[in-house]
């Protein structure tokens, strides 16, 4: 780990008006596309107007699948941007590193040492690391900091044995103070904070891969509730909305469903044939901009659905040898 590293590059910034092909348009629609390299160092972020391109800002960055509370950063190299930093500044952390939270003034970072395990680390805002724990066993797959706890979602492999587990540390110190195997889950990825309770995603059975939520007091250390849905969720839960005070929105490579936690309802709010890479909800125009990837051709599309989840523009993006798109913002 170079600590003191930094490397200063300017983005190029092209502006263009080819790259999508509109279906159809409802609206003149705002939104970026985020798409990465995997064979050199280039990620580049396109900011369209309708299916017109604007501008295109480039990073010297390989391999990015990461873009969490405004970094962008690769699972498979050591680097990080700030996309909030007008400078772009490329800085330098620890290769693996599957998660990075910001809390208050401080990143925390977990990275996986080996195939089976992870281990902390705790930056500045500026990436200087000031703490890192020791190796723990499991498969690293979300985190989540609360300000008096930091938790730790992962698998645990074991010859042909295989559960999970939520480990539970000190943030301050990084130490740990206790973990827990979920009994209930047979394979989960995904963790969110509602107010004293984490929820945990995943599915129970591996025949029919089920959604189903489980509820974790926090205070209480222990399971409170579980909630199993008739719907499947190939591939887990990607990402998820709160839409009400009862209700929220889940997201898959599959569709997007809302799930009322007070009637145990799930219902399908938006289905596709193809498969859903990522979305982002425009608060303005209560709109969700959905990127998809047409399963025959490999090509990708943004998708523009209204507050009642119809489809009202579409906008092909152009094939591109060089770059596949992950994110849409």
């Amino acid at each position: 780990m170079h600590t003191g590293y930094k490397l200063l590059m300017a983005a190029t910034i092209v502006s263009s008006s080819i790259g999508f092909s509109q279906d159809v348009s409802a609206q003149q629609d705002s939104y970026q596309i985020a798409s990465t390299s995997y064979s050199q160092p280039l990620t580049q972020i396109e900011t369209f107007i309708g299916s017109k391109k604007i501008e295109t800002v480039r990073y010297a960055l390989k391999g990015a699948d990461r873009l969490h509370d405004g970094l962008l950063y690769s699972s498979y190299h050591a680097r990080v941007i700030n996309l909030k930093n007008s400078k772009t500044i490329i800085k330098q952390i620890e290769p693996a590193t599957m998660r990075i939270k910001k809390y208050k003034n401080v990143y925390y970072v977990m990275r996986l040492s080996t195939i089976n395990q992870f281990s902390l680390s705790k930056y500045t805002l500026d990436f200087k690391k000031i703490g890192a724990s020791k190796r723990y066993t499991g498969f690293g797959k979300d985190l989540i900091v609360t300000g008096d706890k930091l938790y730790v979602l992962a698998d645990h492999m074991k010859g042909v044995d295989y559960s999970i587990k939520l480990h539970t540390f000190d943030p301050t110190s990084l130490k740990p103070l206790q973990h827990e195997t979920i009994k209930e889950l047979i394979y989960a990825k995904y963790i969110r904070l509602a107010g004293s309770q984490l929820k945990i995603y995943g599915i129970r059975s591996e025949k029919n891969e089920k959604l189903t939520v489980l509820s974790y007091d926090v205070k209480k250390q222990r399971s409170t509730k579980m909630m199993t849905t008739d719907q499947h969720v190939k591939g887990g839960v990607e990402k998820t909305q709160t839409l009400t005070k009862e209700t929220e929105l889940i997201f898959n490579q599959d569709r997007m469903y809302e799930i009322n936690h007070k009637t145990k309802q799930v219902r399908v709010l938006y289905d596709s044939k193809d498969d859903l890479i990522d979305y982002a909800y425009d608060a303005k125009t209560k709109t969700y901009h959905v990127l998809e990837e047409i399963t025959k051709t490999a090509e990708f599309r943004v998708k523009t659905l209204n507050s009642h989840f119809k489809p009202v523009a579409t906008y092909r993006l152009k094939p591109s040898d060089s770059v596949r798109p992950f994110r849409v913002l």
